[in-house]
């Protein structure tokens, strides 16, 4: 048996993933996410062993929680506007969120991934920069302070391989995991 590369991941509607793709600067020197790679990561897993995979669906799939409403709103830049690596939306980190992704890291900390050391902090990636200097950055910031999505129903949430290829990753989904109406 093999091994998988999995996250755990919220899909972004179409309409809001088009509307993320138009935000992007060619001109920048950074690998531009496209609109297929839009996700909001709840949990990174790495190399998992197939074997491992019943028992990760099934302890998924024992999540009963509720649905809820997810706003994307605003721009941020990690680590910090002074070091720019990774440009992304910044999603609302409201309460049914952080349940869920508190409890999908729970789940697979019982399973024996290790803890997540880095505290949550829920965005959709859009870019990873290259040299892009940290004032073009900041003015990119300073022009979409109010950017902002229509909130959108969050009712599963997916496990995901990813594919990495030179053009960037790929992901498929394994499975959907609905959340409770």
């Amino acid at each position: 048996m093999g091994s998988l590369r999995l996250f755990i991941a919220l899909e972004v509607p179409e309409a809001h993933r088009h509307r993320l793709y138009t935000l992007r600067d060619p001109s920048w020197k950074a690998r531009w996410a496209t609109p297929e790679q839009f996700h909001l990561t709840l949990r990174f897993l790495g190399q998992v062993e197939e074997k491992v995979l019943p028992a990760l669906e099934h302890t998924l799939a024992d999540i009963r929680l509720p649905a809820f409403w997810l706003h994307i709103r605003g721009l941020v830049v990690f680590p910090s506007p002074t070091r720019p690596r990774v440009l992304a939306a910044a999603v609302d980190p409201a309460a049914p969120l952080r349940t869920l992704q508190a409890e999908i890291e729970r789940r697979v900390v019982d399973l024996g991934f290790a803890p997540e050391p880095k505290p949550f902090h829920p965005h959709i990636t859009l870019a990873r920069l290259k040299q892009v200097a940290p004032t073009r950055v900041r003015l990119f910031l300073e022009r979409y302070q109010n950017f902002s999505l229509e909130p959108f129903s969050v009712a599963h949430f997916t496990l995901f391989e990813s594919h990495l290829h030179p053009q960037g990753a790929r992901y498929v989904s394994l499975q959907q995991f609905p959340l409770q109406a």
